[in-house]
């Protein structure tokens, strides 16, 4: 069985080594060139098992059955030989006369090889068993041998010849594929000379264990590296859509969301109130008192200082909530989870120290509050009239302390 245990010890370690691609396999970020080299493999492991059936079948002289089997074994062993051919014309990603001859030669051995085959079960000319069992070898094996040692022989002179041109992490798997080529040509006439003795499926079982550490493992580095730069290139992406974001909808003078982001903000309320799955908020509307006397007695600079403060005092008090500047002195705040709870409270506090600044000459804010009520408000218009007119309210109320 020392024929048989070497297909069985390649056969595993082709599934071992290659799990990844035989089993674990998904067409997504797959490149072209590793579809073909999958078929590949398939047709190696296909020719491991026949040349695996080969030994008992002929220990128990099962001659007919072994006649099939040995044709079997050899319409297997030129389509790897054709596969591998597709594999290096597709992985060279080249338009040139070597790439050509490749892809056709590797079509009309096939043929040939095929054709051959037929011909043999007629005039016995590739192969043959004598009544006692013994295998016989004719030469159009031999010349079948011969045309595999140049094919894989041309592999690797036209790796060896473009290797010193390519990008240095592409040489290591030139350099492989090549080696693959050579060892296999090695092997080839290793097998012609000894038929008897397993050494074409010892050179598949090199060979593919090269391939597979010098150039499926290397692709796969250089794969991730070019996801992790892909990555990178995409965070500062984000870093600077954000930026963007941020630009286009805050205020840049108090650093509050702009009425860009509040106009947006009121689509998705009137969707969610249309769809009755907004429930419990409020809006305060915000008018900062005196800010045109300031700008026209003290300059837009102290102005713009006037703003900010206001802006500030609006946001301490109602930390939970959004709040946007609308216009030159007009702010809006919604209210919800923690501050809507809390409304009250908070807005009898905010207006405890609007009264405070208001005596000791301090910015001053008029604020009106009023909330969604389910069973009338249809839209978010009719909840800021109302509680815009109960910031007029206010506003007068403070002038007139005035």
């Amino acid at each position: 069985m020392y024929y048989s245990s070497i297909g069985i010890l390649a056969t595993l370690i082709l599934l071992i080594t290659n799990y990844d691609v035989l089993i674990k396999y998904s067409r997504k970020n797959i490149m072209p060139a590793h579809h073909s080299y999958r078929k590949f493999l398939f047709s190696v492991l296909a020719y491991y098992i026949t040349d695996v059936l080969w030994e008992p079948l002929s220990a128990y002289k099962i001659l007919n059955v072994l006649f099939v089997e040995t044709t079997i074994y050899f319409v297997v062993m030129a389509i790897s030989v054709f596969l591998w051919t597709q594999y290096v014309r597709i992985y060279l990603n080249e338009q040139n006369r070597f790439t050509t001859i490749l892809k056709y030669a590797g079509i009309l051995f096939l043929i040939l090889q095929i054709a051959v085959l037929i011909l043999n079960f007629f005039i016995k000319i590739a192969y043959w068993f004598g009544e006692d069992g013994t295998y016989y070898t004719g030469p159009a094996r031999d010349f079948n041998l011969f045309v595999q040692f140049i094919l894989f022989l041309a592999t690797t002179i036209r790796m060896m010849f473009i290797t010193p041109n390519t990008h240095i992490k592409a040489k290591r798997r030139h350099r492989a594929i090549g080696t693959f080529g050579l060892t296999m040509a090695i092997f080839v006439i290793l097998q012609a000379i000894y038929p008897l003795m397993p050494l074409y499926a010892m050179g598949y079982m090199l060979g593919t264990c090269i391939l597979h550490t010098f150039v499926l493992e290397d692709e796969k580095e250089a794969r991730h590296e070019e996801l992790e730069k892909l990555l990178q290139v995409e965070q500062i992406q984000e870093a600077e859509l954000g930026t963007a974001w941020q630009m286009a909808y805050t205020d840049p003078l108090t650093g509050v969301k702009n009425k860009t982001a509040y106009m947006e903000d009121i689509c998705g309320i009137e969707r969610r109130i249309a769809d009755k799955i907004l429930t419990d908020f409020s809006i305060i509307v915000f008018d900062v008192n005196n800010l045109k006397l300031i700008n026209d007695t003290k300059g837009h600079e102290e102005g713009d200082k006037y703003i900010i403060s206001a802006s500030k005092m609006i946001c301490h008090e109602f930390r939970h909530s959004s709040v946007y500047r609308i216009g030159g002195d007009e702010f809006v705040a919604f209210l919800r989870g923690e501050d809507f709870r809390n409304r009250q409270t908070l807005l009898e506090s905010f207006n405890r120290k609007i009264e405070k600044n208001l005596a000791e000459g301090k910015v001053a804010i008029a604020s009106g509050l009023d909330e969604f009520k389910a069973d009338e408000d249809k839209s978010y218009q009719k909840i800021f009239e109302r509680a815009d007119m109960k910031m007029y309210e206010r506003k007068k109320e403070l002038k007139s302390r005035v």
